[in-house]
């Protein structure tokens, strides 16, 4: 999981893992398995990434400002949203730690870009965010705001007027979400070859195949909840990206 600046919550989530037992059995994709990229990306493919990211993250961005407003499908559109315009909301653009998926890591399709290239990059998302009218920014933490599945703790031992703690006294009065986008990996991950998409379809898809992570975080009265999907593009021809699939990964609240 990378260390995104979250809201300071007061206890401990619940976790949910989704994809691993959705994956359990299936087929790998065909050809071999990549490995990390260990070098520094040369100024060609620094530039290819620079695009690849700008076109994706622009895409993510039209499509969730599209999305439906039933609040059980996705992509949702989301009232009082904010991006974060870094990768994965890191100083650096990496993730601290790669996320529990085989084949996601962003290396294993580009060299590792330097610092201020890195800085060209978030430079585009936030003339991208600016262009769409989307708030951006790093999250607000919010002190003694805990999960939405956090329950109440029970009075003090032997204070039978003990104040009732409140663990969503922190949390804002207004539901509101924050939004961080990572690097483009080029393929579907292995890790998420043939699990169920967010309707429930098997995916496996061939051609010329994009995936970012996106992570939606909320918090609101009754506390913060942090999902994280993987966004999967196909090319076609010269029309551009489109949106393939969407896969649940992970949840904690």
């Amino acid at each position: 999981m990378p260390a995104l600046k979250r809201p300071t919550f007061a206890r401990p989530a619940c976790i949910f893992l989704l994809v691993a037992s959705a994956a359990c059995g299936s087929s790998r994709p065909p050809g071999p398995v990549p490995t990390p990229i260990t070098r520094k990306a040369t100024p060609e493919e620094e530039l290819t990434l620079i695009r690849a990211d700008s076109e994706m993250f622009a895409a993510i961005v039209r499509l969730q400002q599209a999305g439906s407003d039933d609040e059980e499908d996705y992509p949702r559109r989301l009232e009082r949203l904010k991006y974060d315009w870094r990768p994965y909301g890191t100083r650096t653009g990496y993730p601290d730690v790669f996320a529990g998926v085989q084949g996601i890591d962003p290396t294993l399709s580009f060299a590792r870009a330097r610092e201020s290239v890195m800085g060209d990059l978030t430079d585009i998302r936030k003339a991208i965010l600016k262009k769409a009218g989307v708030k951006a920014g790093p999250p607000v933490a919010y002190s003694q705001c805990a999960g939405v599945r956090v329950p109440v703790p029970p009075p003090a031992r032997g204070r039978a007027r003990a104040k009732q703690v409140d663990v969503h006294a922190g949390c804002p009065k207004t539901l509101e979400y924050y939004v961080t986008v990572g690097l483009p990996v080029h393929g579907q991950p292995e890790g998420l070859w043939n699990a169920r998409d967010t309707r429930g379809r098997r995916v496996a898809l061939q051609g010329d195949v994009w995936t970012a992570l996106v992570d939606e975080h909320s918090a609101g009265p009754d506390g913060w909840s942090w999902s994280r999907y993987a966004w999967l593009f196909r090319r076609r021809g010269n029309d551009g990206l489109e949106l393939a699939a969407t896969i649940l990964i992970q949840v904690i609240e």
